[in-house]
């Protein structure tokens, strides 16, 4: 692996704190790489198959987003790192511009009141793609961008719905 790659991947796992062998090997079209080189110098180490940058903890709703981000791959021009609830925000090739929003049971219900009330917490986008840990959301939610519910970890599509 060349340098200036190798910086490029630990940069990333930098700015995401977290990610996982498959991410990487995906996001950076290496399906074969077990991206060993980036684990010297100690900015990186590894646990399991998640790589995570030295000052950083395991973010699994972190690698849920990403799962998505990696989902869009062939339709990607740029994403960057966002803060709860908004883990990443990406812009396709077409300039549609998503925001990935993970939430767990513990902050689901102010999550459904952030995205009701338009806050300000939720920067603004073409979609959203909501994460959530089963279908019991789905029905309560008022928001007046489109987007996507999934269930995660296994990012099942419970339906597509339109502006409300």
């Amino acid at each position: 692996m060349l340098e200036d790659e190798k910086r490029k991947i630990i940069n990333f796992v930098q700015d995401f704190g977290c990610c996982t062998l498959k991410q990487l090997q995906i996001l950076y079209n290496k399906p074969n790489d077990n991206f060993k080189d980036i684990l010297q110098g100690n900015f990186v180490n590894r646990k399991g198959d998640i790589f995570v940058y030295h000052k950083a903890n395991i973010d699994m709703k972190m690698i849920y987003a990403l799962d998505v981000l990696c989902r869009y791959k062939k339709r990607l021009k740029e994403y960057y790192k966002r803060y709860d609830p908004v883990y990443i925000t990406f812009l396709t090739k077409d300039n549609i511009l998503y925001n990935i929003i993970v939430t767990n049971k513990k902050d689901e219900q102010g999550v459904l009141k952030l995205l009701k009330n338009n806050a300000p917490t939720i920067p603004e986008a073409d979609k959203f793609i909501l994460l959530f840990e089963d279908e019991t959301c789905f029905d309560n939610i008022i928001c007046s961008t489109p987007f996507v519910y999934c269930i995660y970890p296994s990012l099942k599509i419970i339906q597509k719905k339109k502006k409300c």
